[in-house]
């Protein structure tokens, strides 16, 4: 069965005021990467099939998981009945070396990876309230709170399950092949219960040690703090 890919996708944008850059130098902590993404996304139309999979040889179909996530992202993982009271992160790797992709993924772990995870979808939700310069409307609010995402150390959460698949991409006309992909999928989840309090926490500190915002700013943030789970 050949699935043409529909989900919208981050695309590049040259307005420098619209995007968070936070550069590491040599010897620090990796920066935070800022995957922002513009009010109007282009879609990806790309037509594919999966050809093999991690249980495909055993003959179990593909975990459900990876197929909601693969067609809707990780909101649609969370609307299984398992994941309800949690929240979902995965951890996708893509490349045409499995070798790679594998050493890859075993070098994941929650302990250094599931804080950029954090940050990133927080800020996700920052500028899906505020799509147009998210800097412009938060203040130092936006850099502080994704930033002390990023650095937190957070509990609770676990390496629920792994995966992986090979897809065939085709061409324009849905037939000639084009491409196989590999895609290893990491996913991680925290109850709800957890994570939220402890993104409060961080919310909370981060407004008050950040620097003064403007009132056009503070209405801005405050009304995001009474929104952000639903976002989220």
């Amino acid at each position: 069965m050949k699935c043409s890919k529909k989900r919208s996708k981050t695309i590049p944008t040259t307005l420098a005021g619209s995007m968070l850059i936070l550069v590491a130098c040599m010897g620090e902590a990796p920066a935070v990467l800022i995957d922002w993404t513009p009010p109007n996304p282009v879609e990806d139309t790309a037509i594919y099939q999966f050809i093999d999979y991690k249980t495909k040889s055993s003959g179990e179909a593909m975990p459900e998981w990876v197929t909601r996530y693969d067609n809707e992202g990780v909101h649609g993982v969370e609307g299984l009945p398992e994941y309800q009271d949690a929240y979902v992160f995965i951890k996708q790797f893509e490349g045409t070396s499995f070798k790679a992709l594998q050493q890859w993924t075993s070098g994941f772990s929650i302990s250094k990876d599931f804080s950029r995870m954090v940050a990133s979808r927080i800020q996700s939700c920052l500028t899906q309230a505020v799509p147009y310069y998210p800097e412009r409307e938060y203040g130092s609010f936006f850099q502080a709170f994704i930033k002390a995402a990023s650095d937190a150390v957070y509990t609770g959460a676990v390496q629920a399950a792994d995966f992986w698949a090979l897809k065939q991409y085709f061409q324009a006309d849905g037939i000639t092949p084009d491409r196989q992909v590999y895609n290893f999928f990491i996913l991680v989840r925290i109850n709800k219960n957890s994570l939220q309090p402890q993104i409060n926490e961080i919310f909370t500190n981060t407004l008050a040690l950040s620097a003064p915002l403007t009132k056009s700013q503070s209405l801005t943030v405050t009304h995001l703090q009474t929104t952000f789970f639903s976002r989220f």
